[in-house]
């Protein structure tokens, strides 16, 4: 009896053991898709060697690497940020990205978003600015000639005194 208690404990002990060696396996469907496309590191680098006119194609031979060179090409010599989203988002349409390339465009997105606000804003203050210009401009030009006015008056006031004299002699006032 108490070699049977034995045993059937030793047979527990090995059965719990080997069960927990099988937990930290993962038996289930691989993410095929993600192992198709390049890793996220590897389309960023990919995204700043075309930016930095490097001819290096990290992207060759994975998944969407043709679409991906050609927005690169097209997004890094694009000064028009409204074309960049424009861009960004046929380029999220084209094909079925992986979460972290979704990820990575959306950032993009709000990069560029951002970017296109802050020009809009620095186009505004321009064109605020250049009208608060003329009207300094035009107040300037204002001010000169009335002061082209005023020396004028000034001139004459003082180049004819004499006639100062006749006009209040005229009057009946003396000088």
């Amino acid at each position: 009896m108490r070699n049977l208690v034995l045993i059937s404990i030793t047979c527990m002990l090995v059965a719990c053991q080997v069960t927990s060696d099988k937990a930290d396996v993962f038996v289930g469907p691989s993410n095929s898709k993600q192992q198709q496309f390049a890793p996220l590191d590897v389309l960023v680098q990919a995204h700043l060697n075309v930016c930095d006119n490097q001819s290096r194609s990290a992207l060759t031979g994975y998944r969407g690497h043709q679409k991906l060179n050609a927005f690169f090409q097209v997004f890094c010599k694009e000064r028009s940020t409204t074309t960049q989203l424009r861009l960004i988002a046929q380029l999220h349409q084209q094909e079925d990205w992986p979460q972290d390339y979704l990820n990575y465009f959306a950032l993009l997105h709000q990069h560029t978003a951002k970017l296109r606000q802050y020009k809009l804003n620095n186009l505004a203050l321009k064109k605020q600015t250049s009208a608060q210009q003329q009207a300094l401009q035009d107040a300037e030009l204002a001010l000169e000639h009335l002061k082209q006015k005023l020396a004028q008056i000034e001139q004459q006031r003082l180049a004819s005194p004499a006639t100062l004299n006749n006009e209040n002699s005229m009057l009946g006032v003396k000088p």
